[in-house]
């Protein structure tokens, strides 16, 4: 039966309305593509480290931050660290655009967070041919042994000077003998004397043998331990640490000796000559400032680019400043964008 030319063109309109209804019904379930992380903001590392998740655009304050995921790149004082490597389980990896590697002492005076923007803007990929690295970690105590970790010999010429974990006292220190084992040494001799504080004489000349059941000493009361907050040296493996930075709470650090141990009178020295252990990556390799170019003991940044790298995704990252609007030291501002999924 043919229908009335009326009844189908009500049924054809009918029919588009129900099409377009669809239509827009199937535009709104369309879900947006995720937005790509990026930002600029400020950490305070002057305390202690401060952990960013870049992928959370987040500050994160992991308990144990060797053995969480949460954080990709780390900040403290002039240190920055990534997860990964030997820093952590998050298989972070860097590398360094270095556009600014040639530049004078200078053209890294005249560089503002505006005057960089473009270098920044350009990067956009990862270059061809980039290698990304991974943290290492690099103990301030180094050169103490002579040989391979299979057949080490120790080297008691190497005198250490240590501010000890509470940060007001002091010790010269030097490793008298060691012996190989599994996995690491099986055990260390230190000889030590300890000053109580900067101005103080030494005191009386002590041994001690740190070993894998009891790696730690705390100097000032000239006791190993197995403690992990209480200590000044621990050995960890064929590595001597020191209770700051990324090995401890503490405030330790070490400078080298300049004479024998019996000659040294004092441990103390510059404050700039102490280190910490730390991980060394692609921002120890490729550092992010320049010190003291204008003679005023001031940090300046070279506004390098790094790409830092988290399975596929990949995030561009510039440090603008180590200071606060006000003048603080220790106050990192940095800004970042995800170019890659």
């Amino acid at each position: 039966m043919l229908l009335p030319a009326s009844l189908l063109r009500r049924r054809a309109v009918a029919a588009a309305a129900l099409l377009a209804l669809t239509t827009l019904a199937a535009c709104d379930n369309v879900t947006d593509p995720p937005r790509l992380a990026e930002g600029e903001f400020t950490v305070d590392a002057s305390g202690s480290w401060r952990y960013v998740s870049l992928s959370d655009s987040a500050i994160v304050a992991p308990t144990a931050p060797r053995a969480s995921s949460a954080w990709d790149v780390a900040f403290f004082s002039t240190n920055v660290t990534l997860n990964g490597g030997q820093a952590g389980p998050g298989d972070v990896t860097g590398y360094c655009v270095c556009q600014n590697a040639g530049a004078t002492d200078a053209q890294f005076l005249a560089m503002t967070p505006e005057s960089e923007l473009s270098d920044f803007s350009a990067v956009t990929a990862v270059p061809a041919g980039a290698t990304f690295s991974a943290e290492v970690l690099t103990p301030a105590m180094v050169g103490w042994y002579t040989g391979s970790a299979a057949a080490p010999v120790a080297d008691p010429a190497r005198v250490f000077l240590v501010r000890l974990s509470d940060g007001t006292s002091y010790a010269k220190v030097h490793v008298t003998s060691l012996a190989p084992g599994a996995g690491g040494f099986a055990s260390v001799a230190l000889e030590y004397a300890v000053q109580s504080s900067a101005t103080a004489a030494f005191g009386p000349t002590a041994t001690i043998t740190l070993t894998p059941a009891q790696p730690a000493v705390d100097l000032n009361s000239g006791s190993a331990t197995a403690s992990l907050t209480d200590w000044d040296i621990r050995l960890d493996g064929t590595n001597l640490l020191v209770n700051s930075g990324v090995s401890g709470s503490g405030s330790a650090a070490v400078a080298d000796g300049t004479a024998s141990f019996a000659a040294t009178t004092t441990a103390v020295t510059q404050p700039q000559a102490y280190r910490n252990d730390r991980y060394s990556g692609v921002f120890g390799t490729s550092p992010w400032y320049r010190y003291n170019l204008a003679g005023d003991n001031r940090i300046t940044p070279t506004f390098d680019v790094y790409l830092l790298k988290r399975g596929s995704a990949v995030y561009k990252l510039q440090i603008l400043s180590y200071y606060s609007v006000s003048g603080a030291p220790r106050n990192i501002t940095f800004r970042y964008q995800q170019i890659a999924e």
